[in-house]
């Protein structure tokens, strides 16, 4: 019978290494993606520096009266083609921040639920541990009553209680 258990036992702790060095490895992935992220973020940041620096050159051109006559058509075709593509790299920088932000809040539900499921492993092998104390606690006491009714077996116990004590000099 502490022989299943302590089987179990061992499974569990082999279980828990699994666990921690599954876990260890996904806060590695975590680290290196959040050291993407930021800078992705960085260039992010940059490019949108870069291009309100260029919608404030183009509002100043167009409300300049100046200006105004000195444009040729193609100038201004070229500043279309540009304000064009400064709105399009517009909308790829909200589109790659709702990405970012997405990636974010998909990494923190997973180590959540990572924790909890370590969390979980660790409350089930605590329980374990305690019905293996129980099972070792009630076997004693079924081994002290046959003990009081048979002698061979309060021999037996008494054998066993030394080489536990004998055992336990050892271990300390």
């Amino acid at each position: 019978m502490g022989d299943v258990a302590a089987g179990q036992v061992a499974e569990l702790e082999r279980s828990l290494r699994q666990l921690e060095l599954i876990l260890a490895e996904r806060e590695y992935v975590i680290a290196e993606t959040e050291g993407r992220l930021a800078d992705r973020e960085r260039d992010m940041a940059e490019a949108e520096a870069l291009l309100i620096a260029r919608e404030k050159l183009l509002q100043a051109t167009r409300h300049d009266p100046a200006l105004a006559p000195t444009v040729s058509a193609e100038e201004k075709a070229a500043l279309a083609q540009l304000r064009a593509e400064l709105e399009r790299q517009a909308f790829t920088l909200q589109e790659a921040k709702k990405s970012v932000r997405e990636r974010e809040q998909f990494l923190d539900e997973s180590e959540t639920k990572l924790f909890e499921k370590v969390q979980l492993q660790q409350e089930k092998e605590i329980e374990l541990e305690q019905k293996q104390e129980d099972l070792r606690a009630m076997e004693r006491r079924l081994k002290e009553r046959e003990a009081a009714i048979d002698p061979q077996a309060a021999a037996a116990l008494k054998v066993a209680d030394e080489a536990a004590k004998h055992r336990d000099e050892f271990n300390e």
